[in-house]
């Protein structure tokens, strides 16, 4: 049963390595493989040749990972897998997240983040993630002393909806409530999308010509308009939908803005379509709590965007093999799928890809080094060699 999982990695890996020299196709084998059985991104715990020293096998990822670039083909990996499956209804999630680095110091292109957990500003990188049915498209490490946070989601949003020829519906969270990002949405990339929206956003409703913060407005599904960057003028181009639901009673209406018709989905339909984005929320989860990835220990910033384009590849195998097992019902894997059953039994684990990740760690095993075959013996003896002299 393993060696079947350590095919798929190996297969899996085949289009991420390709244009990789020899040195590096093995180094990143070893990375990877590394990561599901220690789960953990730190170089030194990735080590498995005993007859090498964990400084040496260290410093060996250190050099490849500098010398390589993995987040394009990480990301067509996953993309190829995507296209297949996407519809006109494909929910395309759009969040930040952050790796909080607070005790780093001479880590390159380090900027402030706010740490969540903490509710306090910190060292650390942002990352821009995007998720489609669980899968990490994007994972990307951003570089603040280039672009701008705004121009890389842009970016992004841009080559992907290319990529998907239009289809898909984007879903992003009020962190990215502001008015220039909806018109650029909807005139500039013409892409469909709903977006939550802080409680102090001004619409125009279209009906009575009302202006006033969302947070005043009854729940309901309204038409309204924009108002300008200083509330002072309305902005008549474009028309939106306006969706104030009280999904759960102990909690703050939930307020959606789209650029999707008034009658294209329910108030139900348009609150669902935006809490499906969790899967991109579930996706980094898995990368920081499974890979433990805020504890990634590398100085130079290509071997950091390295390591992080790794660990989205080995949270998108997992996903890519979990459902595999629920799919397939040849022999091999519903033995696989017992296994991993009976794993999660002794364990006392739920059956899901987080459990799936840590079945993985512990089927597969450390790289085994071929020996070197034994010198051939000779006939003739040492000293008789001596006088026959170098061939």
């Amino acid at each position: 049963m393993s060696q079947y999982i350590q095919d798929t990695l190996r297969n899996n890996l085949r289009s991420i390595v390709s244009s990789c020299t020899v040195p590096q196709q093995k180094a990143i084998h070893e990375i990877v493989r590394g990561l599901f059985l220690k789960q953990t991104p730190i170089l030194r715990h990735l080590a498995q040749d005993a007859s090498i020293t964990v400084k040496k096998q260290a410093e060996k990822y250190g050099r490849h990972l500098e010398q390589s670039a993995l987040k394009k083909p990480v990301d067509a990996h996953a993309l190829r897998r995507v296209k297949k499956e996407m519809t006109e209804d494909t929910i395309i999630a759009y969040d930040l997240t952050d790796i909080a680095k607070e005790y780093a110091q001479s880590m390159e292109k380090l900027s402030r983040v706010f740490d969540g957990s903490k509710r306090e500003s910190v060292s650390g990188y942002t990352l821009h993630g995007v998720g489609v049915h669980d899968m990490l498209l994007k994972f990307e490490v951003h570089d603040g002393e280039m672009h701008t946070l705004n121009h890389i989601r842009r970016k992004i949003v841009e080559e992907l909806s290319l990529a998907f020829e239009k289809q898909g519906i984007w879903v992003f969270d009020r962190g990215n409530d502001h008015k220039s990002l909806f018109v650029e949405l909807r005139h500039e990339l013409q892409v469909r999308f709903v977006a939550r929206l802080k409680e102090n956003r001004h619409v125009v409703v279209k009906e009575t010509g009302e202006k006033c913060a969302v947070k005043n407005l009854a729940p309901g599904k309204y038409e309204v308009y924009l108002m300008n960057r200083y509330n002072t003028h309305v902005d008549t181009r474009y028309l939106y939908t306006l969706i104030i639901s009280k999904h759960l009673e102990d909690k703050e209406p939930i307020r959606l803005l789209s650029s999707l018709p008034k009658d294209a989905y329910t108030e139900q339909e348009f609150v669902t379509i935006y809490l499906e984005r969790w899967g991109v929320e579930s996706s980094f989860r898995r990368a920081k709590q499974k890979f433990q990835l805020e504890r990634i220990r590398v100085l130079s910033y290509q071997k950091f965007v390295n390591l992080v384009a790794l660990v989205q590849f080995a949270v998108n195998v997992s996903r890519i093999m979990f459902l595999a097992l629920q799919k397939t019902t040849t022999t091999l894997m519903v033995g696989v799928i017992l296994l991993y059953k009976r794993f999660t039994k002794l364990k006392n684990l739920t059956f899901n890809t987080d459990s799936f990740i840590s079945y993985l760690g512990h089927q597969l095993t450390p790289l085994v080094r071929r020996k070197a075959p034994p010198q051939q013996l000779s006939f003739f003896s040492w000293r008789h060699m001596g006088k026959l002299g170098p061939f």
